[in-house]
């Protein structure tokens, strides 16, 4: 195990002495390096987990005794980007400590070993109340002890577990490329990892959102730490590929961007608990895991979108009654194994994108079922054995309507597709707002109105197609202006009795009166359908 701030101050060679413990958060947590400098700038060169050593030169003696400390003072706050008025000196110096603090602390800094006697005849005061405030170690160190002391004090420490290291990571790759031959490569992965680190582990995707996680209880703190990993991608102005540190006391945490091709597929998140954990086995099997995710993931998500086509197209392929094809396909995908009666789900997600459709397969896939694409909807065919579940399964989702219907035959496809969807549509009318929001085409049926417009405009097709056009042209604009003649005649740019000679005529073709209500919805409905046909046959 790699030493710990506890073990280096209790090194007696080392003659250091504790000042503030913070608050024992990180007393037992494992050196990840020790980092030397005086500059004032120190967090930018930072990492978490470290021990810095400074005997800060570059700051000003909290005496103020020397006769160029108030010309220091005024230099390091311009550098902290801090105001450099210096009305009240006191105050000034103090808020520099804490800045430089608060920037180490942000950093993930876990201690500070202060040299006294080099410039600073004491640690001040304004440090002391700075790590105090953000909880981070303080500890001094004699003037008698080189800083480089320290350094390969924790250097020899780390070299000599790096051999167990190099065990424990080939073991925890074997673990864990053997864990990515389950079906369920991630959820496989994680409880892998969560074992190995006795703790427990989480994948995010590359949006942040929780994909797999080995312990639900743990969910918050994951999210907490990926939004952790995004600031100081931020702060940083580059994408992190790691950060480690203690989460909540001393549960230790090591984060991995997962990738591909210069790619991040996401993030994995190993954590091992209180005491028993390690700093070292949680990198050891954070790194293995990302690298057997990177390994194996490209190829499953590629394989999945092929299969997610194939099932979009059985969809499709059994909502036009093409019963051969559609099984055909569903054997290719090894799920024509459905037993009948079986229930068709026609689902309508608020926003729904690749992630929803991605998770919702994740859910409802296994024997006897299938997830697929159609008509910008999501429709689940299942056994009659499942129905229960998945219903149950739709019905936790927030922003999620469906319908659904049952199939007793592939043969009975067309119509099932139909009721499910007929079936949506009445489970979506629960308030005002939702009726306001359903389209005409959703108060009548297709099909019947389909039949109704080709059989209305039968006489109108049978003349020359000039004159086809300039009637059904009118008859547009005569819909659009609610059958007022010289609004229509204005947008055509024709006379009024034009457009009076053109109505007669449609209306003689037709066998309707325009100045019945109920014509010209009937009219309304077959011209909508007419151009809905027009336009999927133009695209």
């Amino acid at each position: 195990m790699a030493l710990t701030f506890r073990q280096l101050l209790a090194t007696p060679e080392l003659h250091l002495n504790l000042i503030y413990d913070g608050d024992n958060h990180a007393m037992d947590s494992g050196i990840i390096w020790v980092h030397p400098t005086d500059v004032i700038n120190a967090a930018d060169f930072a990492e978490p987990g470290e021990i810095l050593l400074t005997c800060s030169t570059n700051f000003p003696l909290e005496s103020m005794s020397n006769a160029n400390d108030l010309s220091l003072l005024k230099r390091d706050l311009r550098k902290a980007g801090l105001s450099t008025s210096l009305a009240d000196v006191e105050a000034a110096y103090k808020s520099l400590w804490m800045k430089y603090v608060a920037d180490l602390s942000r950093a993930g800094v876990m201690a500070i070993g202060f040299g006294v006697k080099m410039k600073h005849p004491t640690i001040p005061q304004a440090l002391l109340r700075a790590v105090k405030e953000h909880h981070i170690i303080l500890f001094e160190v004699p003037e008698e002890i080189n800083f480089s002391v320290i350094v390969k004090t924790v250097l020899r420490r780390q070299a000599e577990e790096s051999e167990s290291v190099q065990r424990l990571m080939y073991a925890a790759q074997r673990d864990l490329f053997r864990a990515t031959d389950s079906p369920d490569v991630v959820q496989s992965v994680i409880q892998q990892s969560a074992k190995l680190v006795d703790g427990w582990a989480a994948f995010l995707d590359s949006r942040g959102r929780i994909a797999a996680i080995s312990n639900q209880a743990m969910k918050h703190q994951a999210t907490q730490l990926a939004l952790h990993m995004h600031q100081q991608e931020e702060q940083r102005a580059n994408n992190a590929k790691a950060i480690f540190g203690i989460a909540r006391g001393r549960n230790r945490y090591y984060m991995c961007a997962v990738e591909h091709d210069q790619q991040r597929l996401g993030t994995i998140i190993v954590s091992s608990l209180g005491n028993n954990g390690n700093n070292t086995v949680s990198r050891a099997v954070g790194v293995a895991a990302a690298d057997a995710l990177s390994w194996s993931l490209p190829p499953r998500l590629e394989q999945y979108k092929r299969q997610s086509r194939i099932r979009d197209l059985a969809f499709e392929e059994l909502a036009a009654g093409h019963t051969q094809i559609a099984t055909a396909l569903m054997d290719e995908l090894g799920e024509a194994n459905l037993t009948f009666p079986a229930q068709l789900f026609c689902v309508e997600h608020a926003g729904a994108d690749d992630d929803f459709a991605l998770t919702l397969a994740g859910d409802v896939t296994g024997t006897g079922s299938m997830v697929g694409r159609y008509q910008d909807r999501l429709w689940i065919l299942v056994s009659q054995t499942r129905r229960a579940d998945v219903a149950a399964l739709l019905d936790d989702l927030e922003s999620t309507v469906y319908g659904s219907c049952t199939m007793s035959a592939f043969s009975t496809a067309p119509e099932a597709f139909r009721q499910a969807l007929r079936n949506l549509r009445l489970r979506r009318i629960g308030s005002h707002e939702s009726v306001v929001d359903l389209s005409p085409h959703e108060l009548v049926s297709p099909d019947i109105a389909a039949v109704y417009a080709d059989e209305l405009f039968a006489l109108v097709r049978k003349l020359p197609p000039g004159e086809q056009h300039l009637l059904m042209g009118t008859l547009r604009e005569l819909l659009f202006t609610a059958f007022n003649v010289g609004a229509a005649a204005k947008r055509l740019d024709v006379h009024r009795h034009t457009v009076e000679n053109r109505m007669s005529k449609l209306e003689s073709l037709l066998g309707l009166d325009f100045n019945d209500e109920s014509a010209r919805v009937k009219v309304w409905i077959a011209c909508s359908f007419i151009r809905d046909a027009e336009m999927s046959t133009s695209r």
